[in-house]
């Protein structure tokens, strides 16, 4: 007689008709999971990079569908946990009357305890670890169902002692690697021909790293699942060479012309009249983008150009008026365009800052390395992230068809790209939010660009150092971390530290109320269904 695909029991043995239902409805909880993942989970990725000015919001959510995607669908298809991080026992299932029924309904408490903490999140743009959020359901329902013996405790304190370690020890290398880079290229005489010596090194680093986590990782459709450590550790020490030595040929060339091309461009000076006060400020044009740093406080200001920008005239008016408010003070409060006999420039005025910009130079160095570490982390993070979405339904889909109880699991790569598409709707309607607490609100990661840099490769050698000897990390601790901890080092005023407290207190209360929720749902569910 033919079996499932998972060649457990035939149909004789085991009849799921009236368990359909739960399917179902575990099917329609899981994207709603799934888009709650991508609204706030897929910031980790690009919030920086957008807070950093190297990409707009719309080119992070095009990229960021692309390599959520890509990572889901390759990398996701393996053997993995149906329930994340072994915190819970599911063989004791098997020796509970109706355990098969009690586990189905405990995969749709846990999705639903876990989609609804991390959209609740999100409505007040605060990031919180996915992972963590599944972990307090499967606590929360396996307690309803079967009590506290199908817990593992101890994997329960390492989470809870992972809210510490992930942020410290990211942000600590994210300082190392800020002032090496400082000492090495920004306090040279001249950082561009001292950052173009090490861009090499910075590339093969980069790519070196985040090449080891997705080979290392293992995925089948790569072909990649059976290697041992030491051909993983070539393959990446391969790619590391060779991008340096392209790096060297083709990207160094092209970099210095660009960056000495920034450079000669001509500079001016604008004076804002605010009340008879004048604030005089350097705009360098640069890019057909000029950037204030001084803000205006009130609306219908005189603007005056100074003699040596002669040939430079103000067109149209003011667009909107200055908000005096401190809470948008990160705002963009003037535009207006500046035309000449060579070019148009778009002019924003920004709030006053005590730092100066980085220059033309440092900007081309970096921006591209910003943009192609946040885009291995936005492909590692649909490999491995996906699982928050989707384990819960793989569990539901297996127990179904073969009506049997199993701990580990190969991920079908259908539900794979079904958990994808739910990230990539989440991200493109909602991922504005935690993009920008992340990316401007807890620290301004502008204009620098290797701030940006140095917090996307310690996050991601970070997880993958910590993940790798067992300790269950957070991408979003790891993440927030690194930028609470750049900007500290900045300035302790240049952190928004009462958004640090409530992002804090949300990863304290992550487990217990999305445990809470899931037992709810839990308790109610047996009440009716059994």
């Amino acid at each position: 007689m033919p079996t499932t695909s998972f060649q457990v029991t035939t149909e004789a043995a085991w009849s799921n008709e009236s368990l359909l239902w739960i399917l179902i409805t575990g099917f329609i909880i899981a994207f709603v999971l799934a888009f709650a993942v991508g609204a706030n989970d897929v910031a980790n990725s690009f919030g920086t990079a957008v807070g950093a000015k190297v990409l707009t919001l719309k080119q992070a959510c095009v990229l960021a569908t692309i390599f959520e995607t890509a990572g889901a669908v390759l990398l996701g298809a393996k053997v993995g946990e149906t329930i994340r991080k072994g915190i819970i026992d599911v063989t004791v299932y098997d020796d509970v009357t109706n355990g098969v029924t009690i586990l189905m309904l405990g995969e749709l408490s846990a999705m639903f305890g876990s989609a609804v903490w991390q959209l609740v999140a999100t409505r007040f743009r605060l990031p919180v670890s996915g992972t963590h959020s599944i972990v307090g359901s499967c606590i929360g329902f396996s307690l309803v169902a079967v009590g506290s013996t199908g817990v593992n405790w101890p994997k329960l304190g390492l989470i809870v002692a992972s809210w510490f370690i992930s942020p410290v020890l990211s942000g600590g290398l994210t300082v190392l690697l800020f002032l090496f880079v400082n000492y090495t290229i920004l306090a040279k005489e001249n950082p561009l021909k001292n950052g173009l010596l090490l861009l090499p090194f910075f590339y093969a680093i980069t790519i070196g790293i985040n090449t080891f986590s997705i080979v290392y990782s293992g995925a089948p459709l790569l072909g990649l699942d059976h290697l041992p450590v030491w051909a993983s550790v070539l393959i990446s020490l391969g790619f590391a060479l060779l991008t340096g030595v392209l790096v060297v040929l083709l990207a160094v060339p092209r970099i210095r012309s660009r960056a000495k091309t920034a450079l000669t461009g001509s500079e001016c000076y604008v004076t804002n009249m605010t009340h008879g006060r004048d604030c005089v400020t350097n705009i360098p044009i640069t890019h057909m983008n000029v950037y204030l740093q001084h803000v205006l406080q009130h609306e219908n200001n005189q603007q005056n150009v100074n003699p040596c920008c002669r040939n430079l005239k103000i067109t149209n008016e003011i667009l909107n008026e200055c908000p005096s408010s401190e809470k948008n003070k990160q705002k963009n409060v003037l535009r207006f365009s500046a035309n000449s006999s060579r070019r148009t420039l778009n002019v924003s005025i920004f709030p006053q800052e005590n730092e100066v910009d980085d220059g033309p130079a440092v900007r081309e160095l970096f921006s591209s390395l910003q943009v192609l570490t946040a885009c291995f982390a936005s492909f590692a993070h649909g490999g491995n992230d996906v699982s928050n979405a989707i384990g819960p339904l793989i569990a539901l889909w297996i127990v179904f068809w073969s009506g049997e109880v199993v701990q580990k699991a190969f991920t079908p790569w259908y539900l794979l790209m079904y958990g994808g598409f739910g990230i990539c709707i989440g991200l493109w309607l909602l991922g504005r939010r935690v993009i920008e607490t992340i990316g401007s609100n807890l620290t301004k990661v502008t204009p620098s660009r290797f701030r940006g840099f140095c917090i996307e490769l310690m996050t991601a050698l970070t997880v993958l150092v910590a993940s790798n000897v067992g300790l269950p990390v957070s991408t979003t601790h790891c993440k927030v971390g690194s930028v609470v901890s750049i900007g500290w080092f900045r300035s302790r005023s240049a952190v928004d530290w009462s958004l640090v407290g409530n992002i804090a207190v949300a990863w304290f209360v992550t487990v217990p109320v999305s445990g809470l929720l899931s037992a709810g749902v839990m308790w109610v569910l047996m009440q009716v269904a059994l």
